[in-house]
């Protein structure tokens, strides 16, 4: 990156917003759903621009670019459930005995192929996170699970 862009740093903002506040404008497809629902767009995305500025001052009237998701994007451009952003519907039934040989593991019936991230754990950012871990660990074996694990504690102990 600092070869590439040179004195360019960039951030993500992620908030929670509820599928509520767009639900009016979900029948209208991208790019058709209104000068109201950019306004709105707007309206969020200067809220956490300030926040952005009180938490870092040193970045206000640096900012050459941004752009809001909203839980519509998320359904348009991920098809995910409910605008949201990560992952699937987190439901009870995802652990009933039938879904055991697919829920919470990186093993999948085809010899060599690993699930990981949410789709070896559970959704959402943490469960993604997890899921990493236990499709590495899969791939890797015990041994080399061991290695990634001193290595990796080993780079917070310098």
């Amino acid at each position: 990156w600092k070869k590439r862009f040179p004195g360019v740093s960039n951030c993500i903002l992620i908030s929670d917003g509820l599928y509520e506040w767009f639900s009016k404008w979900e029948n209208l497809p991208n790019k058709h759903r209104g000068e109201d629902y950019l306004a709105f767009k707007d309206k969020l995305a200067n809220h956490l621009l300030d926040i952005l500025y009180e938490t870092c001052p040193q970045v206000k009237g640096k900012v050459e670019y941004w752009h809001l998701g909203t839980p519509l994007s998320e359904m348009t451009f991920l098809s995910s459930w409910h605008g949201g952003s990560y992952g699937t519907k987190c439901i009870v039934e995802m652990f009933a005995p039938v879904n055991h040989k697919w829920t919470t593991t990186p093993h999948t019936s085809i010899p060599g192929l690993y699930l990981a991230g949410s789709d070896a754990f559970l959704p959402a950012v943490c469960g993604a996170m997890y899921g990493g871990c236990f499709g590495a660990s899969a791939v890797l074996g015990n041994l080399g699970t061991l290695r990634l694990l001193y290595n990796f504690i080993g780079d917070f102990a310098e």
